[in-house]
Order: structure tokens, then sequence, then C-alpha cells
């Protein structure tokens, strides 16, 4: 049974990390450095490390609350299951941890108080959109309360078992292209992979706080498309999109369906090696397990 992501997120691509397993042995990879430059909830990461693929994560995360939940993941684990186990999952709670959406609130705040507030604002608030209002709406009128995404005993859980990687991951809290402009600078072909799951193209302004307009898409490609080593990009599929890489192979996958609904996510694979289609059997089997 793997470990169960901590965090909920728009977008997360545990689905995809059967895919990226059997790609990674296929290109005798397995034990590379795996670079994840847009990491949210990282699961494609450390879905690879507790599969013993990747020798070492590089994950890098723009938004402080992410970026210092996992800075405390990997450095205060028995500290933020203590301040958890503590924390009364209100919406008085929420209106305080809301304030940590302002950055100028976060100057005087330690990484471990932030990363606590990216998480309870991720598991309260609406598909864990950190935007978003929370669960139930300020009156809590609804069926579905405020606490109803929030089981402190399995986050804490999580949250122990994805600190034993510590030793195998090293943290960045920088612009997705900053970061791989400095850390892929001199990457060759073997034993280094970049994963790269920019926000989407046309839903990103309404799910994320730190989107892209079309021209930061197309910086992003122009970068990439020129670099020599193993890479794979998750894209929403946008004509957009498609053209922009429309000389690298593309690949459409589906994602975000679950077996008791006929709801499909078309979304893009793009890389520069060749991408077989999905197992869609891997991706039953996913999300099963």
């Amino acid at each position: 049974m793997s470990v169960k992501n901590p965090l909920r997120y728009p977008g997360a691509k545990s689905k995809l990390v059967p895919y990226i397993q059997q790609l990674l042995k296929a290109e005798n990879l397995v034990g590379c450095t795996f670079y994840e430059a847009y990491a949210g909830s990282a699961a494609v990461s450390f879905g690879l490390l507790e599969k013993g693929i990747i020798k070492k994560a590089v994950i890098n995360e723009l938004d402080p609350l992410i970026y210092s939940f996992w800075y405390s993941v990997m450095n205060h684990a028995d500290d933020l299951v203590q301040i958890i186990e503590d924390t009364d999952i209100s919406i008085n709670t929420w209106e305080e941890m809301s304030r940590y959406r302002d950055s100028e609130y976060l100057e005087d705040k330690t990484p471990l108080q932030i990363g606590v507030a990216g998480l309870f604002l991720n598991r309260t608030n609406f598909s864990g959109i950190l935007k978003a209002n929370p669960i139930g709406g300020m009156e809590q009128i609804s069926n579905y309360k405020i606490d109803c995404r929030f089981n402190k005993a399995r986050i804490s859980e999580s949250i122990l078992k994805l600190a034993n990687f510590a030793a195998q991951v090293e943290l960045h809290n920088l612009d997705a292209l900053v970061f791989l402009k400095n850390q892929t600078k001199y990457r060759r072909n073997n034993n280094t992979f970049v994963y790269i799951d920019p926000p989407y193209y046309e839903k990103g302004p309404s799910l994320y706080r730190y989107y892209y307009i079309d021209n930061q898409h197309r910086e992003l490609a122009n970068f990439i498309k020129k670099k020599a080593y193993p890479w794979l990009i998750s894209y929403d599929d946008s004509p957009v999109i498609q053209k922009i890489y429309s000389t690298r192979k593309q690949q459409p996958i589906y994602l975000d369906y679950s077996v008791n609904t006929k709801r499909t996510a078309k979304e893009l694979l793009i890389s520069n090696l060749e991408i077989p289609p999905m197992n869609q059997a891997e991706i039953q089997k996913e999300l099963l397990g």
C-alpha cells in the first residue's frame, strides 16, 4: 500500500507514477536524480522514491505555503504532527490561517508556522485550492463541514512516513524556470530526468495562486525544447499547448476519473523521448491501490 499524500491538490498526478516508472525503466534511468519543477503535492517524486525507482528527488515549489509545508515535513515532522494534533479544525482557525495567504503577513513567521497554514488551508478549502473558501462555506450550513477532509491521524501518519525520505529530497522555493536553469544547467542524458507539470493553460488562474499567462507558457516551451536531457511534461490538452509543442512527441491521456463515474479529463504528455500510450489498466490499479 502506497503512502497517502497529505495534500489534496488540483491536478495531482499520482496516477502517472506507474507510467513514469515504466518510462524510466525503458530509458535505463532507474536510480536517477528526478527533478520536479512544479511540485505541488510532489506526488510523482514521492511515489517514485517509495518504489525505489529514483535515487534522489529535487523538487521545487514557488508557493510559500506549500514549500514551507514540505520543508516542515522534511525538517520538523514531529513538531508538525504535534501542532496538527493541537489545532482546532474550525472556521475561527480558518480565518486565522487564511491571513497567511497575504505575503506581507509571512514576513515574521517561521517555515513551520507557514507550513501548518498551508496544510490547514489545503485540507479545509474546496477541492484543496488555497485561494478558495472553506468546505461548507463560512456559515457551515452544508452537509459537508470544514473538518470533513481533515483526518488528523491519517495526515500525521502520512507526514511521518514521508519524512523518512528526507535524506533523498532536496527542496527549492524558486520560480520554476529559474530552478530549471540553475539546477539542470550542466546535466547530461544519463542519471537525470526532468518532470514538468506547469499550471494548466486554461484553468490555471482559477486553481492556483501562482499561475501562468500565455507568454510564460511559451517561455517555458522555448526553454525546455532545446534541452537534450530526458524530460516529460504533463499539461491540460489545450489547442494552444498542442501548437506550442508541435515539434515534440505528444500523447493524450485520460486522468481524474473514478470507477463510479464516466467523467474523464483529457490531458497531454509531451516529451523528447518516445512515449507510449498510457496503459489504462495501470491507472485503474493506481486508483484502487
